[in-house]
């Protein structure tokens, strides 16, 4: 057991999880937990990390800013998927290690972004608060079968829903930064049981003008960060789907809102927002959006897969290039 460094957790779900902090008690002598049951910003999480030698982070704002008041600090290792909340060229230039194992959540994320699809097709969301009111209605829907998706962002959870699709016979264009050769997708398809005649990378545009549905598992960073804005909404179908469990920010919401507002075809089911908890509920007001408040990872599996990760990588970690 590692006696001298100090190790703490800033993750709510995993000071949650007793399986988990548990497990990570019989390596460790000395960790100290999250029990506000809140997340940690500014102040607080700088006296929280102040004293840590690691640390196991969810969502919490690891800049410049914060980390130069964590002198200590010398390994990150990230509970979840996604690297935007920490700066990462920080990191490299004070020999801050992380600890990452990307695609851990990938089963819980695709899993919600393909409920999520499906409940935007068959409009059923509201349908259990009308019934205990006393209604009946018949509303129709759309099959997923047949539709064309778009992926944005195709690493691992993209390519996880691209199998769960596979059953629906859907035509599968994805767009991502990386250009992948076609022995990179004959092995995608031969590992996710997908045919590689219904699999194309095509560029942003096309994949915004032609999809019936859209689901977003792009990072964020500079590249990103709106990328899906007004000028992107002029070319989307005006009966688009659009799903994001990926990172708020990707989306311009204001731009959403009015496009929605605009073509009461559309419909979005997001679990992601630019500020967390919403406070701003313009878009939860339209019959056409339905929300989830960021928990497409909260599976149980999601969860201790996760949390095995962030343990393990408080030792097997890397330094950044």
């Amino acid at each position: 057991m590692n006696t001298h460094e100090v190790i703490a957790v800033t993750s709510r779900s995993f000071c949650k999880n007793m399986t988990l902090v548990e497990e990570l008690k019989t390596r460790y002598a000395k960790v100290i937990l999250n029990e506000t049951g809140k997340t940690l910003v500014g102040h607080d999480l700088i006296n929280f990390l102040s004293k840590a030698d690691k640390a196991i982070v969810g969502i919490e704002d690891m800049s410049a800013e914060h980390l130069v008041q964590m002198p200590n600090l010398k390994v990150i290792s990230k509970y979840g998927v996604g690297l935007n909340n920490i700066d990462l060229g920080y990191c490299k230039s004070h020999n801050i290690k992380l600890g990452f194992i990307p695609g851990v959540n990938k089963q819980s994320v695709a899993e919600l972004a393909l409920t999520l699809i499906l409940i935007s097709l068959r409009k059923i969301h509201t349908n259990h608060a009308e019934i205990l009111k006393g209604e009946w209605p018949q509303v129709k829907g759309l099959e997923l079968r047949g539709k064309k998706i778009g992926i944005l962002g195709f690493g691992n959870i993209g390519q996880t829903l691209a199998k769960l699709l596979s059953i629906f016979e859907c035509e599968i264009n994805f767009f991502d930064q990386k250009v992948f050769t076609e022995n990179e997708l004959l092995d995608i398809c031969a590992s996710n049981s997908l045919n590689l005649d219904d699999l194309r990378q095509k560029n942003l545009s096309d994949v915004l003008t032609e999809s019936d549905i859209i689901s977003i598992h792009l990072p964020l960073n500079e590249e990103t960060e709106n990328i899906i804005n007004a000028q992107a909404f002029e070319c989307l179908k005006k009966s688009v789907v659009i799903v994001n469990t990926a990172r708020g920010g990707i989306v311009q919401e204001q731009d959403m809102a009015q496009f929605l507002l605009n073509h009461p075809d559309s419909f979005a089911a997001f679990d992601v927002f630019i500020d967390e908890p919403v406070q701003d509920k313009t878009l939860f007001n339209l019959d056409n959006f339905f929300g989830t408040s960021h928990r497409s990872s909260l599976t149980h599996e999601g969860i201790n897969a996760m949390g095995m990760a962030a343990i393990t990588g408080l030792d097997d970690n890397m330094e950044i290039k």
